[in-house]
Protein backbone atom coordinates (compact mmCIF):
# COMPACT_ATOMS: atom_id res chain seq x y z
CA UNK A 1 0.00 0.00 0.00
CA UNK A 2 2.79 2.03 0.93
CA UNK A 3 4.74 1.61 -2.28
CA UNK A 4 1.44 2.23 -4.49
CA UNK A 5 0.73 5.50 -2.74
CA UNK A 6 4.60 6.81 -3.22
CA UNK A 7 4.30 6.68 -6.71
CA UNK A 8 0.39 7.82 -7.00
CA UNK A 9 -0.88 4.45 -8.51
CA UNK A 10 -3.21 2.11 -7.37
CA UNK A 11 -2.86 -1.10 -5.66
CA UNK A 12 -4.17 -3.99 -7.97
CA UNK A 13 -5.06 -7.55 -5.29
CA UNK A 14 -5.00 -10.46 -7.21
CA UNK A 15 -5.81 -13.25 -5.39
CA UNK A 16 -4.96 -16.34 -7.33
CA UNK A 17 -3.68 -19.88 -7.14
CA UNK A 18 -0.62 -21.48 -8.70
CA UNK A 19 -2.79 -24.67 -9.94
CA UNK A 20 -5.39 -21.72 -11.83
CA UNK A 21 -5.06 -21.43 -15.12
CA UNK A 22 -7.20 -18.13 -15.80
CA UNK A 23 -4.80 -16.75 -13.01
CA UNK A 24 -1.40 -17.54 -15.33
CA UNK A 25 -3.60 -16.30 -18.20
CA UNK A 26 -4.28 -13.17 -16.30
CA UNK A 27 -0.58 -12.20 -15.43
CA UNK A 28 0.78 -13.15 -19.06
CA UNK A 29 -1.82 -10.65 -20.60
CA UNK A 30 -0.77 -7.81 -18.15
CA UNK A 31 3.05 -8.32 -18.67
CA UNK A 32 2.44 -8.04 -22.27
CA UNK A 33 3.03 -11.32 -23.13
CA UNK A 34 1.61 -12.66 -26.73
CA UNK A 35 0.99 -15.04 -29.48
CA UNK A 36 2.22 -17.89 -27.35
CA UNK A 37 1.73 -18.92 -23.70
CA UNK A 38 4.26 -20.95 -21.62
CA UNK A 39 2.17 -21.63 -18.45
CA UNK A 40 3.87 -23.98 -15.71
CA UNK A 41 1.56 -24.92 -12.97
CA UNK A 42 0.75 -27.50 -10.27
CA UNK A 43 -2.56 -29.35 -8.88
CA UNK A 44 -4.17 -28.69 -5.92
CA UNK A 45 -4.61 -32.65 -5.73
CA UNK A 46 -0.51 -32.98 -6.33
CA UNK A 47 1.00 -29.87 -5.08
CA UNK A 48 4.71 -30.69 -5.77
CA UNK A 49 4.17 -32.06 -9.84
CA UNK A 50 4.66 -29.54 -12.40
CA UNK A 51 3.07 -29.31 -15.77
CA UNK A 52 3.98 -26.87 -18.47
CA UNK A 53 1.43 -26.63 -21.34
CA UNK A 54 1.94 -24.03 -24.56
CA UNK A 55 -1.46 -21.99 -26.02
CA UNK A 56 -1.00 -20.24 -28.81
CA UNK A 57 -3.16 -16.94 -28.97
CA UNK A 58 -4.64 -17.16 -32.78
CA UNK A 59 -4.22 -14.78 -35.41
CA UNK A 60 -7.15 -13.17 -34.83
CA UNK A 61 -6.63 -12.12 -31.53
CA UNK A 62 -2.38 -12.05 -31.38
CA UNK A 63 -2.07 -7.94 -31.28
CA UNK A 64 1.69 -7.08 -30.03
CA UNK A 65 0.48 -3.34 -30.19
CA UNK A 66 -2.40 -4.32 -28.13
CA UNK A 67 0.03 -6.46 -25.87
CA UNK A 68 2.26 -3.88 -25.20
CA UNK A 69 -0.75 -0.96 -24.55
CA UNK A 70 -1.79 -3.05 -22.09
CA UNK A 71 1.44 -3.32 -19.98
CA UNK A 72 2.45 0.01 -20.38
CA UNK A 73 -1.02 1.26 -19.08
CA UNK A 74 -0.71 -1.70 -15.97
CA UNK A 75 2.59 -0.56 -15.28
CA UNK A 76 1.90 3.22 -15.56
CA UNK A 77 -1.36 3.07 -12.93
CA UNK A 78 -0.87 -0.12 -10.68
CA UNK A 79 1.55 -1.58 -8.14
CA UNK A 80 0.25 -5.19 -8.11
CA UNK A 81 0.45 -7.94 -5.07
CA UNK A 82 -0.38 -11.63 -5.97
CA UNK A 83 -1.52 -13.49 -3.29
CA UNK A 84 -1.56 -16.87 -3.87
CA UNK A 85 -4.42 -19.14 -1.47
CA UNK A 86 -2.46 -22.31 -1.54
CA UNK A 87 0.51 -21.03 0.09
CA UNK A 88 -0.56 -17.84 1.77
CA UNK A 89 -2.49 -18.64 4.74
CA UNK A 90 -3.76 -14.99 5.79
CA UNK A 91 -5.25 -14.46 2.56
CA UNK A 92 -8.98 -14.23 3.60
CA UNK A 93 -7.73 -11.77 6.37
CA UNK A 94 -6.70 -9.73 3.27
CA UNK A 95 -10.09 -10.11 2.00
CA UNK A 96 -11.98 -9.53 5.46
CA UNK A 97 -9.39 -6.34 5.89
CA UNK A 98 -10.24 -5.02 3.06
CA UNK A 99 -14.12 -4.97 2.70
CA UNK A 100 -13.66 -7.24 -0.74
CA UNK A 101 -14.71 -10.29 1.13
CA UNK A 102 -18.42 -9.76 0.29
CA UNK A 103 -17.63 -9.79 -3.25
CA UNK A 104 -15.60 -12.40 -3.44
CA UNK A 105 -17.84 -15.84 -4.82
CA UNK A 106 -15.18 -18.15 -4.33
CA UNK A 107 -13.66 -18.52 -8.03
CA UNK A 108 -10.08 -17.46 -8.71
CA UNK A 109 -8.56 -15.52 -10.15
CA UNK A 110 -10.16 -12.68 -7.81
CA UNK A 111 -9.08 -9.18 -8.65
CA UNK A 112 -9.91 -6.14 -7.43
CA UNK A 113 -8.36 -2.53 -6.11
CA UNK A 114 -8.54 -0.55 -2.65
CA UNK A 115 -8.76 2.94 -2.54
CA UNK A 116 -5.75 5.10 -0.39
CA UNK A 117 -7.31 3.45 2.76
CA UNK A 118 -7.00 0.23 1.88
CA UNK A 119 -10.62 -0.19 1.15
CA UNK A 120 -12.31 -2.24 -1.53
CA UNK A 121 -12.81 -0.29 -4.65
CA UNK A 122 -13.82 -2.24 -7.63
CA UNK A 123 -14.27 -5.57 -8.88
CA UNK A 124 -12.64 -7.40 -12.22
CA UNK A 125 -15.01 -9.21 -14.11
CA UNK A 126 -12.87 -11.58 -16.13
CA UNK A 127 -16.26 -13.02 -17.59
CA UNK A 128 -16.81 -9.88 -19.72
CA UNK A 129 -13.26 -9.66 -21.53
CA UNK A 130 -12.95 -13.86 -21.65
CA UNK A 131 -11.91 -15.06 -25.21
CA UNK A 132 -11.77 -19.36 -25.21
CA UNK A 133 -11.57 -21.51 -27.96
CA UNK A 134 -13.37 -24.75 -27.25
CA UNK A 135 -11.16 -27.11 -30.26
CA UNK A 136 -8.00 -29.43 -29.93
CA UNK A 137 -5.95 -25.71 -29.85
CA UNK A 138 -7.79 -24.12 -26.89
CA UNK A 139 -6.75 -21.28 -25.70
CA UNK A 140 -7.78 -19.04 -22.70
CA UNK A 141 -7.41 -15.41 -23.05
CA UNK A 142 -8.87 -12.38 -22.39
CA UNK A 143 -9.24 -8.76 -25.18
CA UNK A 144 -6.47 -7.08 -23.61
CA UNK A 145 -8.52 -3.42 -25.10
CA UNK A 146 -11.20 -4.40 -23.25
CA UNK A 147 -8.94 -4.99 -20.42
CA UNK A 148 -7.76 -1.79 -20.42
CA UNK A 149 -10.88 -0.39 -20.62
CA UNK A 150 -11.67 -2.33 -17.34
CA UNK A 151 -8.64 -2.05 -15.71
CA UNK A 152 -9.57 2.21 -16.21
CA UNK A 153 -12.96 2.34 -14.55
CA UNK A 154 -11.13 0.13 -11.77
CA UNK A 155 -8.30 2.60 -11.48
CA UNK A 156 -10.99 5.52 -11.73
CA UNK A 157 -13.19 3.52 -8.72
CA UNK A 158 -9.76 3.41 -6.67
CA UNK A 159 -8.54 6.96 -7.19
CA UNK A 160 -12.31 8.65 -6.49
CA UNK A 161 -12.82 7.49 -2.97
CA UNK A 162 -10.93 10.17 -1.27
Amino acid sequence: MFRAKAENKVLLVEVGAEWCIWCHVFEAHINGEYDKFRYTYGGPDEPEARYTTTFEEGKQWSDAQAAEELRNFVAANFVIVHIDIQHAPGWMKVLTDTGAGQYFEGGVPFVFTVDRYGQFAAVFDHDSVERRREDQNWYRGYDRRGLIRQLTAMRDAARARI
